[in-house]
């Protein structure tokens, strides 16, 4: 992810095709053009004509009027050989579940957002959460405050300016929560907005120097908190 996005200006019908694509690629039987336009809280004539022009292109498949991932996201991605984290495989992630007898989950940033994009260990519940919550501003989840915390500094500022507007004592102890992650090597904070009494220890995953992506595992809160050390040394053994 280029460092300068946090700083560019926003599109609306960029956002609304980028929103598309996702809810597609999230949904293994497809969505309908109804089903779509609900999740986008838009109108179907206005994300008929979106579609239509993402099938052509090939973005997009249509099978009995339910709408499918396309093959150009995966020529893209073929050619241009950027794959977000190469260090970690699906298995890495079952193996660490395991081992903590937690949910494994990583995370990558796009643009001011944190990003799951693989998970291992979870159970029902958990896993319908994590459905609806696949994408947090970056503050908002350990994994994400991780990200956020080794961004370029001038990076950092936009996104908690963008976050926080003219709170100014709320971006300062942001600003300082992440000057201590760097510091001690990981982010602990609470995935109350999603499931309650459930806390996320997250580290970065590194590639060449760089943050690339955040892995993390949740238990109940006063698990974390009894085995903290514990989930720190796995999650950096794995990482």
């Amino acid at each position: 992810m280029d460092s300068t996005s946090a700083r560019r200006p926003r599109h609306r019908t960029v956002d609304r095709i980028a929103a598309i694509l996702e809810a597609v690629a999230n949904s293994a039987a497809g969505l309908t053009l109804t089903q779509l336009a609900v999740r986008l809280e838009a109108p179907v004539s206005s994300i008929q004509k979106l579609v239509n022009g993402l099938v052509a292109a090939g973005y997009l498949d249509e099978e009995d009027h339910r709408f499918l991932l396309g093959p150009a996201p995966h020529v893209l991605s073929m050619r241009s050989g950027r794959v977000p984290v190469r260090s970690l495989a699906h298995a890495d992630l079952a193996a660490l579940s395991e081992r903590s007898g937690t949910p494994a989950l990583l995370a990558v940033r796009v643009g001011d957002n944190a990003v799951y994009v693989d998970w291992a260990g979870t159970d029902e519940p958990f896993e319908y959460a994590l459905s609806k919550s696949l994408r947090s501003a970056l503050p908002r989840t350990a994994a994400g405050q991780v990200l956020l915390a080794h961004l370029p500094e001038r990076d950092r500022r936009a996104v908690v300016s963008a976050v926080l507007g003219d709170d100014t004592a709320a971006a300062v102890g942001l600003l300082t929560d992440a000057e201590q992650i760097r510091s001690r090597g990981f982010a602990v904070v609470s995935s109350g907005h999603v499931m309650r009494s459930v806390t996320a220890v997250a580290v970065p995953v590194v590639e060449e120097g760089r943050v690339v992506a955040a892995l993390a595992i949740a238990d109940h809160a006063d698990t974390v908190s009894a085995r903290l050390d514990e989930f720190v040394a796995l999650l950096s053994a794995t990482a």
